[in-house]
């Protein structure tokens, strides 16, 4: 690739960057338009705080079962040996009794707390459900008398996906070190690393060059740089 090829890909690179940032704040702005509704972001709310008391829910569940499983087991090994035979000595066998006794009361109240776990978390799925339920027909019924700015909210994400498509294949053929001198630039320079030469002036400072800047330009084997704003210059033959 030439180094004019180089800049132009740069210089289109750049155009493909900054259409995507217009993009993005026409998207943010149209995000707020449709979530502006107090009761919407109000049931939104509401929304997520059941979803996240529900996944709770479901993790202390979880947690009280595994609990109660592990009760289970314990006593079914210690209830095997009791009356197994296997435990002769007085002594030995009234301890194991009393160790079955104990986790026996410990799975009684197990199954009770487990029983209350379940409970709860069915209360709060159906909660959760509920609020779902009145999100869905709210944005439903918010989506109808936004047609406009649902339809627009769709284009923008159509030409979004277009672009950066684009991008990607411009970027495919970039060396990697130009492609991040070219970023980083980006970052520094106001979201434009590129500057069009456009009557022998920086597009973008509107600094003179100088004939000899004008011939390096032109033929240079490497990418120059406007004398005053340090941009990349990008001569359109």
């Amino acid at each position: 690739m030439s180094t004019t090829q180089k800049a132009a890909t740069l210089y289109q690179l750049q155009q493909l960057d900054l259409e995507l940032e217009r993009l993005y704040a026409e998207q943010q702005a149209l995000l707020i338009l449709l979530q502006g509704d107090p009761a919407l972001k109000k049931l939104r709310a509401e929304d997520t705080t059941a979803q996240q008391q529900l996944q709770s829910g479901l993790q202390a569940q979880k947690d009280a079962e595994w609990a109660l499983e592990e009760l289970n087991r314990r006593l079914h090994t210690q209830e095997q040996r009791l009356y197994s035979g296997m435990v002769t000595n007085a002594k030995e066998l009234h301890a194991l009794q009393q160790e079955v006794q104990h986790l026996q009361a410990q799975q009684n109240r197990q199954e009770e707390l487990t029983l209350e776990m379940l409970l709860a978390t069915e209360s709060l799925q159906e909660d959760a459900r509920r609020k779902a339920e009145a999100l869905r027909q709210a944005e439903e019924k918010w989506a109808e008398e936004n047609a406009a700015g649902t339809v627009r909210r769709e284009q923008l994400e159509a030409k979004q996906q277009e672009l950066q498509a684009r991008r990607a294949q411009s970027v495919a053929s970039l060396d990697g070190e130009l492609l991040k001198r070219y970023e980083a630039l980006r970052r520094t320079k106001q979201g434009r690393a590129v500057s069009k030469v456009e009557q022998s002036s920086c597009q973008w400072c509107r600094v003179i060059l100088t004939p000899s800047e004008m011939q390096r330009v032109r033929i240079s084997s490497e990418l120059q740089t406007c004398s005053n704003c340090g941009r990349i210059l990008y001569y359109d033959r």
